[in-house]
């Protein structure tokens, strides 16, 4: 792997973009654009590689993750470095993750000078989090392609986490929150069982560079003390698979997809559940109840659901873009 010279090194132009980028200057689309072009990048749309601009914003994503001081927190997909600089100074420890390779010398030299930051090279959604501690904070610009993929691995080790400020896709924070519905998503209620989610505000798509061709959302998550379910984690998931993935049908129908119907009837009446309702419209109470029914009478499989990352119903449409694993932005994703 090739580094860029020290910056005392390099020549006059190249030291004064060093000194911008010191200086705080990696909202400015220009210093971006000059740093890439230096170390020879061409961003990869297949990664979903686009960087926020926008100093407002970036100085909100601070504010919002309420960094004491003293925590550890890990970025996903660190870019160029833009959030990585504005938050080291106010974290004990940064652990800065990016999957694209040639990203590696533009983060080591933007943040030369922030000493505890940690660069690290690879995929997010294979680091496991309790190797960064207990009570970490988790941040960053998701990709559109592993939105889901992110929320769900907070949701299953989030023992590590405590909090975690992240942009999404602007209707994958609308669905995050929907309440019991049709609007209502598989992945936002999994993730309401055990955190608080907050849409703190949207975000126009013109503030990234370059921009992507959809608007996103600043979300907030705060784990919750105690989790809104009692059932245990992997009957919860199997029922929220079963209901979501037969959305359009009534609970004893959805049901009867993988139980056979001859005990649904049974197991609707035992959680006090109408059959004729669909399961999207339930409350997070009612599939605690009927989750723990299944799950009692022997019916459902140790092993966690099949299938890809839970999301966003895929009938909603998917999202305009593509995105990869780890890298900045844009944020998102057609399966969250």
């Amino acid at each position: 792997m090739e580094h860029g010279p020290p910056w005392w090194r390099v020549d006059l132009c190249q030291r004064a973009l060093i000194m911008r980028v010191m200086q705080g200057k990696l909202t400015s689309p220009s210093v971006l654009g000059a740093l890439l072009e230096r170390h020879g990048i061409r961003l990869r749309s297949e990664l979903g590689q686009h960087f926020l601009a926008d100093g407002n914003i970036l100085a909100r994503i601070v504010e919002l993750t309420e960094a004491r001081g003293d925590e550890t927190a890990v970025e996903v997909g660190a870019g160029a470095g833009t959030l990585t600089c504005a938050l080291a100074p106010r974290v004990q420890e940064l652990v800065a993750v990016e999957v694209d390779r040639r990203l590696i010398p533009v983060l080591e030299e933007t943040t030369a000078f922030h000493p505890n930051v940690r660069v690290v090279q690879g995929d997010f959604r294979e680091l496991p989090l309790a190797s960064f501690g207990n009570g970490i904070l988790v941040v960053g610009n998701l990709p559109y392609g592993i939105t889901s993929d992110v929320l769900l691995k907070l949701i299953r080790e989030r023992e590590a986490v405590e909090r975690a400020v992240f942009m999404v896709q602007a209707e994958v924070g609308v669905k995050l929150i929907a309440p019991p519905g049709p609007e209502a998503s598989r992945l936002g209620v999994h993730l309401r069982a055990y955190f608080d989610v907050e849409v703190v505000r949207k975000v126009p798509r013109t503030v990234f560079f370059p921009p992507p061709e959809v608007n996103s959302a600043l979300i907030r998550l705060r784990k919750l003390p105690r989790p809104r379910i009692a059932v245990r984690e992997d009957w919860f998931e199997w029922t929220l698979a079963t209901l979501f993935a037969a959305r359009r049908k009534t609970l004893r129908s959805a049901l009867a997809t993988r139980v056979p119907v001859a005990n649904v009837d049974r197991l609707l009446a035992e959680a006090g559940l109408d059959p004729k309702v669909r399961g999207e419209t339930l409350p997070i109470e009612a599939l605690d109840q009927l989750a723990t029914a299944v799950g009692q009478a022997g019916l459902i499989s140790s092993r966690r659901s099949p299938g890809v990352a839970e999301g966003v119903d895929r009938s909603s449409g998917r999202a305009k873009g593509r995105g990869g694993g780890g890298t900045s932005g844009p944020p998102g994703g057609d399966d969250a």
